[in-house]
Parts: C-alpha cells; sequence; structure tokens
C-alpha cells in the first residue's frame, strides 16, 4: 500500500511461487489459492492474473460485459486464430451485433426440432455397439466423434456428409492448437515451427470447405431447414443485409468447435461420474424405464425426467465445460476491499467456484439432490456457472443440455459402462476439462 492508494493490491504468492504446479494443474492451483489466500488473489507468473471467487464481483464482471470488461486477453486471441470473429471471441459493439442477430435462431422451438437428428446419430452408435461383443473403447473418442456428427448435421443437415471424416480430422488439429501450452508462440504464425505450418494448412482447408458448403447454399437456396439456412437468412436491424461470408464462416466454426467439443466432455464425466457411483445410476434408470420405456426420449420428454437433468447439472458442477473465464478490466477497480489496476487480466474459475463448501456442502461428493426442484432456487446467483452467466452467456446452451440429455437417454438403459481397473482418471485443463489419458471403458449391453 502507498500514499496515493489507500486500498491494498490483492493478497497472494511470492513472483513464480507455484509456477510448475500451475502448469502441471492450472484449475487445482487456483483453487489451492483461494483456499489459501480468499477470494480476490493476485499470482503473478509469466504475467499477472487476478482470481474472482466472490459471487458479487463474479456478478460485476460478467453481467457489464463490454466496455467496462472486455475479451482482450490471450485467451481469446489465440481462439480468434480459428473462429475470427464469431461469437465467442468477438467483441464490443460488433459481437452485440452478432448476438442481437443470432439469438433468435436458438430459440427452444428451434432447438428443440433437431432431437429427431440427435437421435437418428445416437441410434446408430446403439446400433453399432449392440452388434458387436463386449469391448473397451476410448469413450471419448467416440462421443467427441458423435457429437462431431450431430453439430455437423444440426449446422449442415447432409451436405457436410461427405466432409465429415476430413473435418473430424481438421478439427483435431485447430483444437491442439488453441490448446498448445506454448500459446504465446502460436500468436505468431510467421514462426516456420511444425506446429504453426499443421495449423495453417488445417486453417486453410477447413476455410475451404465452409466457404465451399456456404457457397453451395447460397445457390441451391434454403429448404434443408438447418441453421445454416437459419444463418444466411437472418437480417441485421435497420439495413436488411445479411453477414457477409467471412462473418458466416466465423460463426459456422465457432458453433462447431464450441459446440461438439464441450458437449463430448460433458457426456464423458457424466458416465465417468454414474459408474462411480451406482445408486444414482439406478435411480436414473428408473426413470428412464418409468417414463420411456424402451423408446428414445424426445425434447417434449425431457420436463418428465427431472432426475436426468440433475444429474448432468450435478456432473458440470464437478467438471465444468469451461473451467476459467477471462476478462480484462478497463478502469480500476475494488474487490473484496482490494485494488485491482486497470488493464488488469481477470480469471473466475468455475472449477474452483463449483468446489467451494461456502456454497456447496460436502463440494467433491456426487450429488444430484443439489439440483432438486425448490433447491436451485435457495442457492445464491453465480455461484454456478457451467456455461457462463450475464449478456454473454453460451448462445448454444439449451443445445448443449438438449444433446447431452438425449445422448443419455439412448445409451445408458441400454448399456452397461465400466472402467478399467486400476485406471487412474485425472483431468487436463485444456479449453475444456478433459480426461489426461483419455477414458477407457469397457461397454456391455445390459
Amino acid at each position: 500500500m502507498d500514499a496515493s492508494h489507500p486500498l491494498p493490491l490483492p493478497p497472494g504468492p511470492r513472483p513464480f511461487s507455484g509456477f510448475a504446479e500451475f502448469r502441471q494443474d492450472p484449475p487445482g492451483h487456483l483453487a489451492l489459492l483461494i483456499r489459501r489466500y480468499g477470494d480476490v488473489v493476485r499470482w503473478r507468473g509469466l504475467m499477472t492474473i487476478h482470481v474472482l471467487n466472490q459471487p458479487e464481483d463474479i456478478k460485476r464482471v460478467l453481467a457489464q460485459a463490454h466496455p467496462a470488461f472486455t475479451k482482450r486477453t490471450i485467451d481469446y486471441r489465440v481462439l480468434a486464430q480459428v473462429m475470427g470473429n464469431g461469437l465467442v471471441s468477438n467483441d464490443g459493439p460488433d459481437w452485440e451485433r452478432q448476438r442481437k442477430l443470432i439469438q433468435p435462431l436458438f430459440h427452444a422451438r428451434i432447438v428443440n426440432a433437431f432431437d429427431t437428428s440427435i437421435n437418428a446419430l445416437t441410434a446408430a452408435l446403439v446400433a453399432r455397439w449392440e452388434q458387436a461383443p463386449p469391448e473397451t473403447v476410448m469413450l471419448d473418442h467416440v462421443l467427441s466423434k458423435l457429437t462431431f456428427e450431430i453439430v455437423g448435421a444440426t449446422l449442415f443437415g447432409t451436405d457436410i456428409e461427405r466432409y465429415a471424416d476430413e473435418v473430424a480430422d481438421i478439427l483435431e488439429v485447430v483444437n491442439l492448437h488453441t490448446q498448445d501450452p506454448r500459446a504465446l508462440l502460436t500468436l505468431l504464425p510467421w514462426l516456420p515451427t511444425r506446429h504453426n505450418r499443421r495449423f495453417k494448412v488445417a486453417k486453410r482447408r477447413l476455410d475451404e470447405i465452409v466457404h465451399g458448403l456456404v457457397d453451395a447454399r447460397r445457390a441451391s437456396g434454403p429448404g434443408k431447414g438447418d441453421l445454416l439456412d437459419r444463418l444466411i437468412a437472418a437480417r441485421y436491424d435497420g439495413n436488411g443485409t445479411g453477414m457477409s461470408d467471412t462473418q458466416l464462416r466465423d460463426e459456422l466454426v465457432t458453433l462447431m468447435l464450441a459446440g461438439h467439443e464441450t458437449s463430448a466432455m460433458a457426456l464423458v464425466w457424466t458416465i465417468h461420474l454414474l459408474a462411480q457411483h451406482p445408486d444414482c445410476e439406478a435411480k436414473l434408470l428408473d426413470e428412464l424405464d418409468r417414463e420411456l420405456g424402451e423408446k428414445p426420449a424426445t425434447s417434449a420428454d425431457l420436463a418428465r425426467l427431472p432426475y436426468l437433468k440433475q444429474v448432468v447439472q450435478e456432473s458440470m458442477r464437478i467438471y465444468p465445460p469451461v473451467w476459467a473465464i477471462a476478462r480484462r478490466q478497463t478502469n480500476e477497480e475494488v474487490y473484496g476491499g482490494y485494488r485491482v489496476p486497470a488493464g488488469a487480466y481477470l480469471v473466475i474459475v468455475p472449477y474452483a467456484l463449483h468446489r467451494d463448501p461456502k456454497h456447496w456442502p460436502d463440494p467433491e461428493r456426487f450429488d444430484p439432490e443439489r439440483f432438486a426442484p425448490g433447491r436451485e432456487e435457495a442457492r445464491a446467483p453465480y455461484t454456478y456457472l457451467p456455461f457462463a452467466a450475464g449478456p454473454r452467456t453460451c448462445i448454444g446452451m439449451g443445445m448443449a443440455m438438449l444433446e447431452t440429455e438425449l445422448v443419455l437417454a439412448q445409451l445408458l438403459p441400454r448399456f452397461r459402462f465400466r472402467p478399467m481397473p486400476g485406471a487412474e482418471v485425472v483431468p487436463v485443463a485444456r479449453v475444456t476439462l478433459k480426461p489426461r489419458d483419455g477414458m477407457a471403458m469397457r461397454v456391455e449391453r445390459r
């Protein structure tokens, strides 16, 4: 503290203290710092970050958005190399204009109509497994492929089928690029590294495919009923114009990347947790059998499956789809009696917030009853952030929940998922939380 600033800076460890631990387990180390220093922490490594864990402070940051709090951070600069000015990486007035244009396309009526596609693609996976003997699969790979097929069908209908395998491989390359711990080097694309060369080739081919699909749809006209039809038809208020091809590409790639990886990991972690908690699995199976019998769920059925939703919500509490939310503040702010300077890099860590015993009793326990009717209303706002919050809440939240619940409703009654004996499942922080060594599970017909 100095005379010109009566308030102190936030507490935290000395510079670079715990740097190795942070690199190995960012969310776990930040959660440790919160327990040690409190709900406002300053951590100084390669850059200085300020971690916020108090719900009132989190609300201020997420509810205000631009211009007080922006996405001008390294995280979003790396994502923008792939997503361009799509909704995830865009900011300011351009983002507001795009969000206003695209938000109606994610109305529940439109999203729920995709249940047929989701169920058909899941049924194809069910059929393959039913015809195979009991086997061990890498569940994260299988479900990532399924969710890519689902997002491809909802975005492009059948147009993407001939490119499906190629695009899946390309997305794997660009995903690795955005998740690379050497993120600073990825911001120097002219460096002749093997990593940068692979990324440039993959991105160029992805752009060719997406622009080709857009051109073909513009030429053939609407009629597929997918999101590409709706994105092309969307018009800005005031001038009646639609998105440019470049903006269309950015939004489509953003929806592809954000739409399949988060849903895949939600499915993987939910199945993993149910395998560890047979009592919860039995209760869910009883609900599915009672309400559905042998048929797959539709979007209309989900209201009669409250425990299914509770299971997914609790899984996303323990393993949130996005483990951290970054912002840069424009002005000096005060949080919890501590001064944080203008231009500071802020990090909100849902992974830590969701494990805070002040908000979640016995937080390490898997307990879907936390989300039983009536209990959600008693919980303080901004203590549960699987899809962020405020004006920048994930636009695809409804689609992600629909997809996750429908897929589980088909898979769980038909198959038993068992972990490999002695296998250690460790989450690793990338853009999403992923199992470090994959999720090997034995799949057996019930």
